[in-house]
């Protein structure tokens, strides 16, 4: 089951409700705990610069975590299993990014193409 804590979950991308099922199930085979969405589309916040205000980012709780150890293990997997379009972020004193390691703890995740999806400009010019 997924659990939303405040978190915003009308017109979220497409790719988002793919991120959030794939989510849900590796977060019960690392915790066997429901996942809980904190955040999802919500307004951009001063200075913010992910992609929630366009519904192509979630947050989620990391409390059923054994430690900072087992998030960046769960962050890279999900990472490999989303693939090059998508970011896995851990935040707060589990982070390795430096960044990121002052924030609330909770894992990032942002629909982000790189790979086969990103838009290419120009392309209808070139056509």
């Amino acid at each position: 089951m997924t659990v939303f804590s405040d978190a915003g979950w009308s017109d979220m991308h497409p790719a988002m409700w793919m991120a959030r099922e794939v989510t849900r199930a590796l977060h019960v085979k690392y915790t066997r705990q429901d996942l809980v969405i904190t955040s999802g589309r919500r307004p951009a916040t001063p200075g913010g610069s992910s992609k929630h205000e366009t519904g192509e980012a979630m947050d989620i709780r990391v409390w059923h975590f054994n430690g900072t150890v087992q998030q960046r293990q769960f962050a890279k997997e999900l990472q490999e299993t989303l693939g090059e379009d998508f970011d896995v972020i851990v935040e707060g004193p589990g982070a390795t990014d430096q960044r990121y390691r002052d924030r609330v703890p909770h894992i990032h995740i942002e629909y982000d193409p790189k790979g086969r999806h990103k838009p290419v400009i120009g392309r209808a010019a070139d056509g």
